[in-house]
């Protein structure tokens, strides 16, 4: 998360335009880690679309105030989508608001229970703010989920904290195959 906050506005823009379309992934190391299209409503209202595409065109111009505003009305439209509480934890994230983030990307894992870049974002979170016990717990999660997971976690500086924890080395152990 640290190279997200030395991005300039185009560069975070196109980082938040990958993060709104869904059927994209995003390459986390060598593999991508993918992102979830989980709701616990079959069909999404048009309110809630609306407000969360009008979110990513505000993030995508910089206005991340309104980006918020409307990622807020579409999770009122449809508290069981996890797609805008990823992407406001997103924006609070390059904000620099860890608490938010960390709140809006606990309920998306609550949401959806295999949302791998949830459960990466919250490791990288957690290990900003030196909570080592958390980050390796959120870390597990998304391994557990997508072992592409761990890849992107051997090259990400806000784990340089944690790499030398026996609880990561147990990690990167765990996730090798047994020969």
């Amino acid at each position: 998360m640290t190279f997200l906050s030395q991005l300039d506005k185009p560069h975070l823009a196109a980082l938040l335009l990958v993060i709104g379309s869904v059927s994209c992934l995003t390459a986390c190391g060598p593999e991508p880690i993918p992102y979830s299209q989980g709701t616990d409503t079959a069909v999404l209202s048009e309110v809630a679309v609306a407000h969360y595409n009008w979110g990513m065109a505000y993030a995508d111009q910089g206005n991340f105030a309104q980006a918020i505003t409307e990622l807020t009305l579409a999770i009122r439209s449809e508290p069981g989508w996890v797609l805008p509480f990823f992407t406001l934890g997103v924006i609070y994230g390059n904000q620099g608001e860890l608490d938010r983030a960390i709140q809006a990307w606990e309920r998306a894992t609550h949401l959806d229970a295999d949302f791998a870049k949830a459960h990466y974002n919250l490791a990288v979170a957690y290990s900003h703010k030196a909570e080592k016990t958390l980050s390796i717990a959120a870390l597990r999660e998304a391994i557990r989920v997508d072992a592409a997971a761990l890849t992107a976690a051997k090259t990400e500086p806000a784990f340089d904290s944690i790499r030398n924890t026996p609880e990561y080395q147990e990690l990167e152990r765990g996730s090798q195959p047994k020969q």
